[in-house]
């Protein structure tokens, strides 16, 4: 079972589906995809809203698009894209793991690498018990220096997660696969906010997959992504 670990499907909550006629349109492409389970992370600001507001607002977005769920619907796992920013250490940010997982979306800043970026996730994951899946991090190739690379993939137990488009970038492509052919964790997303813009490419994406890392390798990936988002069998 495919997974994709980073959308934005949730109805009128962020900058993703404005309204459940589009995400359900959303929804839809993704399970002719062959996408059966999605991650629904919508952005996350502490300082621009309380946490106990956002988890209202979520609640109410999911609801909403269960209540209008149909048949072959893709299961939902509630989530977050939560951006790091100073102070973040001292809230409680544990509901906004991946389901009842103590995995975590973390989006570090679109900025020059500061080391205070990994002080905050150290701190979070040593005193909350999370483990981190970097957000995106292909995005930040062409930002951060090798170094600054090279100390977020080194981070103790994090995941990374890659768009789904830097596979089909050639501009990207052969750096995602170095480092997944190095033995680095990684999970893929969409990263989907509407039917236009990085719509779903999981069917490629597979199919890619397969034919650059074999048959064995995308079987691993989907048990090791089963654990992750707390549907293991």
């Amino acid at each position: 079972m495919f997974i994709d670990f980073h959308t934005h499907i949730l109805p009128g909550i962020d900058d993703g589906a404005s309204d459940i006629s589009m995400s359900l349109e959303m929804l839809s492409i993704l399970q002719k995809q062959g996408v059966g389970i999605v991650a629904a992370t919508p952005h996350m600001y502490l300082h621009r809203q309380p946490l106990s507001e956002f988890m209202l607002q979520r609640q109410r977005s999911l609801n909403l698009l269960l209540a209008n769920q149909y048949e072959g619907m893709p299961s939902i796992v509630p989530g977050a894209e939560v951006y790091i920013e100073r102070g973040i250490r001292h809230v409680d940010i544990r509901p906004l793991c991946y389901g009842d997982t103590n995995y975590i979306l973390l989006e570090l800043p679109y900025s020059n690498y500061q080391s205070w970026f990994l002080e905050e996730v150290y701190h979070l994951c040593l005193t909350q018990s999370m483990i981190p899946v970097f957000a995106h991090l292909d995005r930040y190739i062409d930002m951060y220096s090798d170094t600054a690379m090279e100390e977020i993939l080194d981070f103790d137990d994090a995941v990374i997660q890659i768009n789904q488009e830097a596979v089909f970038d050639s501009g990207y492509r052969n750096t995602v696969f170095k480092r997944i052919k190095e033995g680095r964790p990684v999970v893929f997303g969409s990263d989907c906010h509407n039917v236009k813009y990085r719509t779903s490419k999981e069917g490629r994406l597979q199919s890619i997959l397969k034919s650059k890392l074999g048959s064995a390798w995308l079987e691993n990936y989907e048990k090791f992504t089963l654990n992750i988002i707390g549907k293991s069998k």
